[in-house]
Parts: C-alpha cells; structure tokens; sequence
C-alpha cells in the first residue's frame, strides 16, 4: 500500500516533466519512436495521438506496461477499451515502476503476443507511462527474443532508435533473467539475426 501511495505522489510530476521534455526537446525526447518495422515505444499514448498510431505508424496492437491506476489518472490516455473501438489488440502486462523485476515466462506472454499482431502485418505500440524503463524492458526482451541477443546489445540497439530509455537495476533483473529462460527454452528463439 505504502509503495502504491509513493508511485501516485510522483506519477502527476514525472508525467508533466515528460510532457514539458518532450514540447521542449522534441527531437531528443520524442514521445514515441519506430523501432524496427514492427515496434513502436513509446510513453503513455493520449486520444489526440490514435489516429496517427492507427493509420500511420501501422499499430495494430498494444502492450500497455502500466499499472491499471496509471491510465485512469492520466486525463485522455487512451485505455484498453479506446484501442479495442478501434480494432487494436491490447495486451497488459502491469508493471510496478522502480520496483521489482519482473517473471521471464510473463516477459514471454508479451513477446509472443507482439510476434502474433507482427505476423499479421501490424506495429505493435508498446508503453509505459514515460517510455523509457518499463516499456523498454519489454522491448529489450522482444529483441532478444527476435535476434538471439544478449541483452547489452539489444538495449544497445534500442538505445540508438530511442535515446531516453534507460533500464535500473530491477530491470536488467528482469532482461537477464529472460535471457537465461531463453537459454533453457531454446525453441523460443525466432533467430533473426539479421
């Protein structure tokens, strides 16, 4: 309870820090960058952004790494049932922010949720309140998973698409523990290298 109540202190803060970042800094702070041709990271995404996620980042699909109270707060963020009027996918994976690393085989169930809407020829947007940590963990996670990586050079990689990611200690906890499921679940591995 204490934890929540500390995250929802800070959560108006940093979302209006970000908000100011990225109006200020656009080009260094971008609200959402392309990835590779299936993956957009982003921060929390607002009704005034669907139709150019929709119709021209291709979005197809969401992993939303936010804790439930984080979309409810966030006055015009667009929630699960905004996507889904939409015909966009949603998939939740909540995420506790600073806190915790979270279980590879749920890593996975975002991975694999992300590979189902690519090969339906969608983007997937994926994002945090910020897009830089949670976000970013599951995104580090899906390249691995796509590229046999380790995890230093798929956050490498993420790095030079998106600068403003960063990942704490919980979440390379949580890459590299992905990365040893991957290891002991090597059929998981899509292998392109490329």
């Amino acid at each position: 309870m204490f934890k929540v109540m500390i995250e929802g202190i800070f959560f108006y803060p940093t979302l209006g820090y970000n908000l100011l970042r990225n109006l200020v800094q656009q080009e260094n702070w971008s609200w959402f960058s392309r990835i590779d041709d299936g993956l957009v990271l982003g921060a929390m995404p607002f009704k005034s952004m669907k139709e150019e996620l929709v119709e021209k980042e291709n979005v197809g699909g969401v992993v939303c790494c936010t804790e439930s109270y984080e979309l409810v707060a966030a006055w015009s963020a667009m929630a699960e049932e905004d996507w889904k009027a939409e015909g966009v996918e949603f998939y939740a994976i909540p995420m506790t922010d600073f806190i915790g690393a979270a279980d590879p085989a749920e890593m996975q169930k975002a991975v694999e949720f992300i590979n189902k809407i690519n090969s339906q020829g969608k983007s997937v947007y994926v994002h945090c309140k910020a897009g830089r940590t949670r976000s970013a963990t599951v995104t580090t996670c899906h390249l691995m998973q796509k590229k046999d990586w380790d995890p230093n050079v798929a956050f490498e990689f993420l790095k030079t698409q998106r600068r403003q990611v960063s990942l704490g200690s919980n979440q390379w906890q949580t890459v590299n523990e992905y990365r040893k499921y991957l290891n002991t679940n090597p059929q998981l591995i899509k292998s392109d290298s490329s």
